[in-house]
């Protein structure tokens, strides 16, 4: 293995002027930090970790805890935003997943391997919007949560704003004129369920439409990590058979509008004909597979990713709760030839595949 004096006979120097460089003093002489330099490239010297992080007291390592984040497609986003960040400062990210079924030891043995490991900071991640209960090894180190709450909220969190971003997309829908405007929600027993149809709910009677009952029908029932089956059958026959019937339909999630789109076909209806429809999520490729290609509310998870690890590194802060917005992805589905349409302004768009 290649030794620090080993670099320093190379370049002619003494073994501090080599850890002097290492550690990117500026009093070292140019000439005298290329040679260094060149020498380490030439041997392919590596620094020993361990011996700086006893020397700086900072290991550079920052511990992500995934609850289920890394075996999910779109919810992988908040690890990457997290890596971004973590490499803009020069930081390790350490990540281990941990699996709710396996119990409280598998957790315990992740936390453990990462404090031995002397992290500088944690971020517990979840893999959808969920309560969730802390390790109490989160109060030994600077902490935070990301897509995921814990009762008393003792560290800093952030999470999608569930009830604006069904605003926009309701709102989105009045604005193509739509007046009878139906809603297909999410599992009950989900944190995000109430605050969506809230967000729904809301516009509508702003609006002045109010909110008729009939409208609103379940897409999904049971327990979210077992038994859950959809009801989007039953629901489009509750709907279709309402009159007048909806002209648009807003769907929690993107694989309920997949089930809606085949469901309508099945019926001789057409999305972006006979009726709009938009989602949330932006699960690809469900919303660019589709035709037309779904127009949808996309989830925050890069953000939160990297407005968590931020406010990690920026040092101690008080807990409390940062609300962060979809992103409004535009693409046919919520249009319908024939309909007036009402432009105002949005909140936040993108417009992709027009």
């Amino acid at each position: 293995m290649v030794s620090i004096k080993d670099v320093a006979r190379l370049a002619g120097t003494s073994f501090k002027t080599v850890s002097r460089v290492i550690n990117d003093d500026p009093a070292v002489r140019e000439e005298t930090r290329g040679k260094v330099l060149k020498a380490i490239g030439e041997l392919g010297y590596r620094p020993n970790s361990a011996a700086r992080t006893m020397r700086s007291q900072r290991s550079g390592v920052i511990g992500f805890i995934s609850d289920r984040v890394t075996t999910q497609p779109h919810a992988g986003d908040i690890l990457r935003g997290a890596q971004q960040v973590a490499d803009a400062h020069d930081k390790v990210l350490m990540v281990v997943n941990i699996d709710r079924d396996a119990g409280f030891c598998h957790r315990q043995r992740a936390l453990d391997m990462l404090l031995e490991r002397r992290v500088e900071g944690l971020l517990y991640a979840c893999d959808y919007h969920r309560e969730v209960e802390l390790p109490r090894e989160m109060g030994m180190v600077p902490s935070v949560l990301a897509n995921g709450f814990a009762p008393g909220g003792k560290v800093p969190t952030f999470l999608p704003d569930e009830q604006r971003a069904a605003r926009e997309a309701t709102r989105l829908l009045l604005d193509q004129g739509h007046r009878r405007i139906a809603y297909l929600g999410l599992n009950p027993r989900l944190a995000a369920a109430a605050l969506r149809l809230a967000g729904y709910r809301q516009v509508l009677e702003e609006a002045g439409i109010g909110v008729d009952e009939a409208l609103i029908q379940p897409a999904l029932v049971g327990a979210p990590d077992g038994d859950e089956r959809s009801t989007v059958e039953g629901a489009i026959d509750a709907l279709l058979a309402s009159s007048p019937r909806p002209t648009a339909i807003l769907c929690g999630q993107d694989s309920t509008a997949m089930q809606l789109y085949l469901a309508l076909a099945c019926r001789g209806l057409c999305v972006g004909r006979d009726l709009a429809v938009a989602s949330f999520d932006d699960q690809r490729p469900i919303s660019t597979f589709l035709t037309p290609g779904l127009t949808t509310m996309r989830l925050p998870h890069l953000e939160m990713g990297q407005q968590a690890m931020h406010c990690l590194l920026a040092g101690p802060q008080e807990p409390g709760i940062v609300r962060l917005p979809f992103v409004r992805v535009e693409r046919q589905s919520h249009r319908v030839a024939g309909m007036p349409s009402h432009p105002s302004l949005s909140e936040s768009a993108v417009t992709d595949g027009l």
